[in-house]
């Protein structure tokens, strides 16, 4: 999402020939989809949550990564909502203050990253404690990779102006690098990313198979955890809208915005529904065993009853010697 003065001068020139342009607005639909997504990841997380804390089980380095990937995610959101104030899901020459929407953009694009980063990393340290070997190796090169090439994309945000301020400021002298190298190299990061997501989801089935579990937990397992091939894949589809950062119409950014805080929002639920299907699972069992006792508890007492209830009386008929009859 990073944005450049190249693209800010195009946004001028747009600007002045606005006569008899649209007028079209999508930053309202666009808040809406973007804090519907960011409540999706607030419910799933905070299930997660819960569930350790019912089962009285410790927070884990997967648990604290995950909560800085939404701690970020919720800053991207809030961010993007100040971008919206400011124009974004407006055309370009619909937007007055550039110098405050290109600042809070970029910041946003910067949160946006690291939410990535951080919620990917989170799954990856998750299958760290079930992996060995090869296997174990090959996950910290995933979490190391995507770590330093998505950080890359980071840095070069705000190392591609000189002096900084011309990022969002282009009344201030100074040059920036080529908006197609900002553009190319993260579109390599984000489609690395994909492919790194779309690879450890695919890990899970060879671990799950060295666990003892039945055929019902194992296949709800591997669905729970492979759902961060959704993530790769909304990221790959993120690295064909990119191109939209050089486009001098804003409101061609409305679709990126949208893959970006899906992307983090599925890779938060995906590393949150193993935890949530093991609660589920205790619980059923629980109440199954619940019933059971209820059932077993019912049946003695029943029993019991029958026991205890007294004997029907005899009654002797007097009319008739030597004979009796029960009543």
């Amino acid at each position: 999402m990073a944005l450049n003065s190249h693209t800010t001068q195009e946004f001028f020139k747009a600007r002045q020939v606005s006569t008899d342009l649209p007028h079209d607005d999508y930053g309202p639909r666009l808040n809406i989809a973007i804090w519907f997504l960011t409540g999706v990841a607030t419910v799933f997380l905070t299930l997660r949550l819960y569930c350790k804390h019912i089962r009285q089980k410790k927070l884990w380095w997967d648990d604290y990564i995950l909560i800085a990937a939404f701690v970020a995610l919720l800053a991207q959101t809030s961010l993007l909502s100040v971008c919206i104030h400011l124009g974004l899901g407006k055309h370009s020459w619909d937007i007055t203050d550039w110098v405050s929407y290109l600042y809070v953009a970029n910041i946003t694009g910067v949160c946006s990253i690291i939410a990535a980063t951080w919620s990917k990393t989170s799954f990856a340290v998750t299958l760290l404690r079930l992996s060995t070997g090869w296997m174990r190796r090959l996950i910290w090169f995933i979490i190391a990779s995507v770590n330093i090439f998505l950080g890359l994309s980071c840095i070069f945000t705000y190392v591609q102006c000189k002096p900084v301020r011309r990022l969002w400021d282009t009344s201030i002298p100074g040059a920036c690098w080529p908006q197609d190298v900002i553009i190319k190299y993260n579109s390599f990061s984000s489609a690395w990313s994909g492919a790194m997501d779309i690879l450890l989801a695919t890990l899970p089935w060879r671990l799950i198979n060295t666990l003892t579990l039945n055929k019902k937990e194992r296949i709800g397992v591997l669905v729970g955890m492979s759902l961060g091939s959704l993530a790769g894949v909304t990221s790959i589809a993120k690295t064909a809208t990119l191109s939209a950062i050089k486009n001098p119409d804003t409101i061609a950014t409305v679709s990126l915005m949208i893959l970006a805080t899906a992307e983090t929002v599925i890779t938060i639920v995906a590393a949150s529904i193993p935890v949530l299907r093991v609660f589920i699972r205790n619980t059923m069992q629980s109440q199954s065993s619940r019933d059971n006792s209820q059932k077993t508890q019912l049946s003695r007492n029943i029993s019991g009853f029958e026991f205890l209830t007294p004997p029907s009386p005899v009654r002797i008929d007097t009319s008739k010697k030597g004979e009796f009859s029960i009543g």
